[in-house]
């Protein structure tokens, strides 16, 4: 049995008279311990995703008009609120995507993680003093910097504080949003090595939000491509970076540079994302598709399994397929 189970998830929200379709009929399971990449541009509605799972949605003008997020066989989006707040936190924690906004500046880093320890594990304040400077040791600060505040640390540093709060309570579900985005190279590589561990050592699942192909590579076990509020193509990593169908996905690898490859300009994906507020008739990408016919503008096209729960929304399979195999 899966542990997350999202069904048809729909999340609208309300500005100035227009209904924005951020989410549309989402639908994904995650096992125990294993790690889902969420993929697409800004605006593909991930981040809408995650906070719907953890129920931090604002609401107006968010809302949920249907779908089921089941969490070891609870229906999320049916508890009451003093009941989402005994889960989150403590078995469900998201790492957000800037951590310059995700902490408290007048409040000591170590303190705000001692706040999680205590309200979940009914500590004692000193318990979860301790607790906390363990954290912080386990993401490579050293505990005697617990009493320093936000400002007096790098982006790096300020990540690192932001993980080991979401994992103070090691939690069975980790929602990672973007979680490397504000970091460089160097930082974001030891950052995704950690979590990597972390996530071993605790046997967390993980959603990893991102736009970056690269981290998909390191961290995920499996992939969901979002465009326009919808999952277009569903499957292992391995399925996805080595044979990718949805014309989306081809051009999501398209646009990175190819050490292999002797090009002078790389092929970036032409267009931009549709208005939310006003999505296309039938394949929401068909605008930017080079593949596009009369037939993408019709009824919505369903994902298909294409073998071994390979899923792919696209009515032309077939002559893509045959097409990429004439370019090879």
């Amino acid at each position: 049995m899966a542990l997350l189970s999202v069904k048809n998830l729909t999340v609208e929200y309300t500005s100035e008279g227009e209904v924005i379709h951020a989410v549309n009929n989402v639908s994904f399971d995650l096992e125990k311990g294993k790690t889902i990449g969420l993929v697409g541009e800004t605006g593909a509605g991930k981040t809408s995703i995650a906070r719907a799972i953890l129920r931090i949605l604002p609401e107006p003008p968010a809302r949920v008009p249907s779908g089921e997020i089941e969490f070891e066989s609870r229906n999320l989006l049916s508890l009451r609120e003093e009941e989402m707040q005994k889960i989150r936190g403590k078995e469900i924690s998201m790492i957000f995507q800037d951590p310059m906004t995700a902490l408290n500046p007048i409040m000591r880093v170590g303190e705000q993680i001692a706040e999680v320890v205590h309200l979940h594990e009914h500590c004692s304040s000193a318990q979860a003093v301790e607790k906390a400077k363990e954290m912080l040791e386990m993401v490579g600060i050293p505990g005697e910097r617990y009493y320093e505040y936000p400002h007096q640390f790098s982006g790096g540093m300020k990540q690192r504080v932001v993980i080991a709060m979401a994992l103070a309570c090691s939690p069975t579900l980790l929602l990672a949003d973007e979680p490397t985005t504000a970091l460089d190279v160097t930082i974001q590589a030891q950052v995704l090595d950690m979590i990597n561990d972390l996530k071993q050592k605790l046997n967390t699942s993980m959603i990893m939000i991102t736009h970056d192909l690269g981290i998909v590579a390191e961290v995920c076990d499996t992939v969901a491509v979002v465009y326009a509020g919808e999952i277009m193509e569903y499957g292992t990593k391995e399925q996805i970076f080595h044979n990718p169908q949805y014309p989306y996905t081809i051009g999501l690898f398209g646009s990175l540079p190819d050490l292999n490859s002797d090009v002078d300009r790389l092929s970036p994906i032409d267009g931009l994302p549709p208005n939310p507020a006003d999505l296309p008739r039938g394949c929401a990408f068909h605008p930017r598709c080079p593949y596009a016919t009369d037939a993408c503008k019709g009824e919505h096209i369903p994902l298909t399994d294409i073998g071994d729960g390979h899923l792919c929304r696209c009515c032309r399979l077939a002559e893509i397929a045959a097409e990429k195999a004439r370019e090879v």
